[in-house]
């Protein structure tokens, strides 16, 4: 089962923390409360060129494609329900990285680094904008995903599929779990210690983007060859077909619950 959870959260984020918290709190497994664990993210204005030099860090400095090099790619994924095309393609390849894809990654990388500190087996990876309705049991899905002893290295337990058409079902049971391929949000998974370690040796900080490429490109067929080279895949993946936990954080939200908004998007770009 779950050895920790680990909430990602900037210190100022007080608010979602607690309404995450509040959350798991209503968890009928009371192991879970028990086992949560803070840890405290990167701001993105820290990010700059003394910043990461200071830490050994740096970043993928051949993220941005060219428009024709964009185009190649959107042909590749043409089908109605794909989205490659009207997401990364037409927002993120053809801009430079930003100061809060690199913030967020690093933020996944220590909570990472504490899972094998803490020896755990299996962890929980929550940022603080998760949120499942509380109607619905996060014990129980937990409680059945592993009684089936399933292999797996990562587990997500949210995220937006860009490739559905390519999806295929798993073999214990297809209508519930899939192997994923291509998705964006990383705000709930599962980690094995095995993927773990996995992901930890690819040294990842020092080719920082976001963490939703860094991890698709490390469990599926990543839509770019060069993120492919640059991060062969590593993780078998699994997810639930009916997204349980979703990102809950929009301008709206923060407004109707006195939260803070923020997102990666709005964030400078590394200069």
């Amino acid at each position: 089962m779950i050895d920790s959870i680990y909430i990602l959260s900037l210190e100022h984020d007080k608010p979602r923390r607690q309404r995450l918290l509040k959350l798991i709190q209503g968890e009928s497994n009371p192991n879970l409360i028990k086992s949560t664990k803070l840890v405290k993210g990167i701001n993105s204005s820290q990010i700059d060129d003394h910043f990461l030099k200071s830490n050994n860090l740096d970043y993928y400095k051949n993220w941005k494609l060219s428009e024709k090099e964009c185009l190649n790619i959107a042909k590749k994924y043409s089908k109605k329900q794909d989205s490659v095309k009207y997401g990364p393609c037409e927002m993120y390849y053809n801009v430079e990285l930003k100061k809060g894809q690199l913030a967020c990654l690093l933020g996944h990388i220590e909570c990472w680094k504490q899972m094998i500190l803490n020896n755990d087996d299996y962890a929980i990876v929550f940022e603080d904008d998760a949120w499942w309705n509380p109607n619905k049991c996060l014990s129980y899905e937990l409680e059945e995903l592993f009684s089936l002893k399933l292999s797996f290295d990562l587990f997500f337990l949210g995220r937006t599929p860009l490739i559905e058409s390519e999806e295929v079902g798993a073999k214990v049971n297809p209508k519930k779990y899939v192997i994923p391929n291509y998705s964006y949000n990383s705000h709930a998974y599962i980690l094995s210690r095995q993927g773990c370690l996995k992901l930890l040796s690819q040294n990842p900080h020092k080719n920082l983007l976001s963490a939703d490429e860094f991890l698709a490109s490390c469990y599926c067929f990543h839509p770019r060859e060069d993120l492919r080279n640059l991060f062969p895949k590593c993780l078998d993946a699994l997810a639930l077909k009916e997204e349980l936990i979703i990102q809950m954080n929009t301008e709206e939200i923060a407004r109707t619950e006195g939260i803070t908004w923020s997102n990666v998007d709005i964030s400078e770009y590394v200069k």
